[in-house]
This record gives C-alpha cells, structure tokens and sequence, in this order.
C-alpha cells in the first residue's frame, strides 16, 4: 500500500499522478472515466482522489488547462516566425496551428465535452477561474499576434484567434462521430458529411486568415 504524501512536494507528485491516469484512462476509453477507475489506476483508494480532487469534473477541466497552457505555449513560438504581412501568415499558421493540435490526444475530445458536461458540474469560483486563465491567455496571444501584424488591432487579433478556435471545435464535432453513426453516414451515401478534419479545419483557418488579412 502506498504510504500518505506528507510533503508538499509529495502531495504534488501525488496530484499529477492522478491527472497522468485520468488523462490515460480518458484516451482509451474516450470517456470520462469514474473516479474509482482512476483511483485503481494509481493504486490507491478512491478516497484519496477526493483530497485532491471533489469532481472528476474538476480532475478533466485540470487536464483541459494543462492541454491549453501547452497549446498557448507553442503558438506564442508559431505567431512569432509568421512570415508578414498578415496575408502570407494563413497558411503557415494553419499547418502549424495542426500539428499542435495534433500533439495532444485529449485537448480536442475534452474541449468536446468543456461547455456540455465539465461546466454543467463544476462550481462558480472555479469555472470562473477558468474562464479568467482562458481570457488572459488569449488576449496576451492577441497582443503578440497584433504587434507581428500591425495591420491588425489587438481586439482584433484576439478575435481572430477566438474565431479559430470556434472553427476547431465546430469542425471537430461535425467531423469526429461515432462509428455506428459514421457506418449508417456511410451506408446512406451521404458525401458531404463524410468529411476530413484536418483537410477542413486547414482550409477554414486559412480562409478565415486570409479574410481578416483583407478586412484588416
């Protein structure tokens, strides 16, 4: 049996245990798993979880900032090499902006559930704080993206990054269904559902890119 985390330090590595399983289990299962899971997956008991955690919604939304942080992170080095002016950047932008995406297996199946499921059960405070570290980063990402291009206004620059996102998630949720639902598309001959996502999302962000370089 594991022994109690005592130090502060301890209790942290204890934390990210339980965030490296949650978001393993969450991969595989492509589901939110129950927090008895999570706590079978560390070996300890599923009140232990509950000292760190009150929600398995507050376990996913602690992923879902750590996923963001990553993605900000990489973006402030893509914004920083766009070839200028604003009109050359979209499809540089949209191919990095791709593969940043796709070096997380949860950020987009997590942002899927963020507004239907995680904020449904998460307290105001803490919701709040969410919103607050999401809004913050963002418009520091405006800020760098106005000063690259300085065609563009920073409120303008964050609601360009703003839109793309919208863009992601719609995409992403119009283009990942399940297989059942997929099979009968299939089956029904229905082309124009059967779509890409990474083929659509790319070509969305460089027209979106490219409209705010002509409107700018």
């Amino acid at each position: 049996m594991k022994q109690n985390a005592i130090s502060a330090q301890a209790k942290a590595q204890r934390r990210q245990d339980f965030l490296v399983a949650a978001r393993q289990l969450f991969v595989q299962q492509q589901c939110l798993p129950a927090v008895a899971d999570i706590a079978i997956a560390t070996g300890l008991a599923k009140g232990t979880v509950y000292r760190y955690f009150q929600s398995k919604e507050q376990i996913f939304l602690a992923l879902l900032s750590e996923d963001f942080s990553r993605l900000f992170c990489q973006l402030d080095g893509v914004i920083a090499e766009l070839p200028q002016p604003l009109a050359t950047a979209a499809a540089p932008f949209a191919n990095a902006y791709l593969k940043a995406l796709q070096q997380s297996d949860s950020l987009l199946p997590l942002l899927a559930l963020l507004n239907a499921v995680l904020e449904q059960n998460l307290p105001q405070p803490e919701l709040l704080a969410f919103k607050q570290q999401l809004a913050q980063a963002l418009d520091g990402l405006g800020a760098q993206l106005a000063v690259r291009f300085p065609e563009l206004t920073a409120a303008r620059a964050s609601q360009l990054l703003l839109h793309s996102y919208a863009l992601t998630l719609g995409l992403y949720q119009s283009t990942r269904m399940p297989a059942a639902v997929m099979l009968l598309v299939q089956q029904a001959g229905l082309a124009s559902l059967q779509r890409d996502f990474a083929t659509e999302l790319s070509a969305a962000i460089c027209n979106l890119w490219q409209g705010a370089a002509t409107g700018a």
